[in-house]
């Protein structure tokens, strides 16, 4: 579905499909919706391979800390509190930056709107569309709560990211990937069952309860001796049952695997509209560096500098241009190991990259309040960038 013209969405119904108060079955199976069978909706491998690469990138990215600076500097005011610790007061910023990427991952779009002084991420709105005067919002829903007034383009922050809806071409794919699972589950499922023969003689069919005896034995004893582990087939005098046993009714890997490669396509697909290397997902350690910093890279930081780029224009507009804006900063979002990157530290100190406390920042450590700790120092070997001399 699409928010605009009227059609709405709602991001609640994405995620009730994978939390606690999703719909399940007597087994405790999530029920997904528009399933053929109970089988296929337990496993609805295309939906959840979706989820877990938004999830991935959604969680990646609210680690980030969203700095604003006034003047070229970086200051802790209301905006800063606003996006980084509480942006309303029934969620915390982690939380609501979480469902923001998320939502924009996942419908393609996404709309926080102002009210009191708070930002709201709204759950379904209308989109009305004009080339030379401010788009119109109305419909606008947040919980239970749906606005009765319309909000122009100016009051709201709209993301949306470059007309490519990767969850919808994914869901084009979503039937072909149903049917293939159905398919290797019910051969699993035939796999290594219990088979054979029922010989009836002339003169047990010939009985009166003839009917009414099969019938229980059909329904009822054979139902009993199938399921359970260890049981014992009672029959009737003229009754013989020779059990199959053979290749053709034991179970093999290869259905089990057919469905492990139906889970590892969908997965692959997912990653590549989302451009996450699939051995982050599959949690394969190997070149994992390089792996999280190509996510990192194309994955993540594109749909931020949309967000980004929205923020300033309406927050701050041309005062952009005097040092006035907001970054997001993606640099907390892999864990660093400080023993090893300890003489790289040391070289970004001496060339006055860093100073100390941009380091121990990077790092995820607690600042210094100690002046020293915010100076810029620089080895005699680094050429001045005032005099243009060594030595200095």
């Amino acid at each position: 579905m699409s928010t605009e013209g009227s059609e709405k969405l709602r991001f609640a119904n994405f995620l009730s499909e994978f939390l606690d108060f999703a719909k399940r079955d007597e087994s405790g199976n999530i029920v997904f919706p528009g399933s053929v069978t109970d089988a296929a909706a337990a496993l609805d491998v295309e939906e959840l391979a979706l989820f877990s690469v938004i999830d991935l990138i959604a969680s990646a990215g609210s680690l980030c800390e969203w700095r604003t600076y006034q003047n070229d500097k970086r200051t802790r005011g209301e905006d800063w509190y606003s996006w980084n610790i509480s942006p309303n007061q029934n969620q915390n910023a982690v939380e609501f930056r979480r469902l923001l990427l998320a939502r924009l991952l996942r419908f393609n779009e996404a709309l926080v709107f102002s009210r009191n002084g708070e930002y709201f991420l709204a759950d379904s709105f209308c989109r009305e569309t004009y080339a030379f005067r401010p788009n119109v919002y109305s419909g606008i829903t947040c919980g239970n709560l749906t606005l009765s007034y319309t909000l122009m383009e100016p009051d709201v922050f709209y993301f949306r990211l470059a007309n490519q809806h990767a969850a919808a071409l994914l869901g084009n794919l979503r039937r072909l990937y149903s049917r293939a699972m159905e398919e290797a589950w019910n051969k699993y499922q035939n796999s290594g069952g219990r088979s054979g023969i029922l010989k009836i003689s002339a003169q047990a069919s010939g009985r009166k309860s003839f009917e009414t005896d099969l019938e229980k034995l059909m329904n009822q004893r054979f139902k009993t001796f199938f399921e359970k582990k260890n049981a014992v087939l009672p029959l009737l005098d003229g009754y013989d049952y020779i059990p199959q046993n053979g290749p053709s009714v034991q179970k093999s890997t290869s259905e089990v695997s057919d469905m492990e490669s139906l889970i590892r396509q969908a997965q692959d697909r997912a990653c590549n509209a989302y451009h996450v290397p699939p051995s982050i997902l599959r949690g394969d350690v190997s070149s994992l560096e390089d792996a999280v910093n190509s996510m990192l890279s194309f994955g993540v930081k594109p749909t931020l500098s949309i967000i980004q780029t929205e923020v300033n224009r309406k927050s701050y507009g041309k005062a952009v241009l005097d040092g006035w804006y907001l970054r997001i900063d993606t640099t907390h979002i892999k864990t660093v190991d400080v023993f090893a990157v300890a003489e790289k530290v040391d070289k970004l100190i001496q060339d006055s990259v860093y100073n100390p406390n941009d380091i121990r920042e990077k790092l995820d450590d607690e600042v210094i309040p100690e002046k020293w700790a915010n100076e810029y120092v620089r080895t005699k070997n680094v050429e001045s960038a005032l005099t243009g001399q060594k030595g200095e």
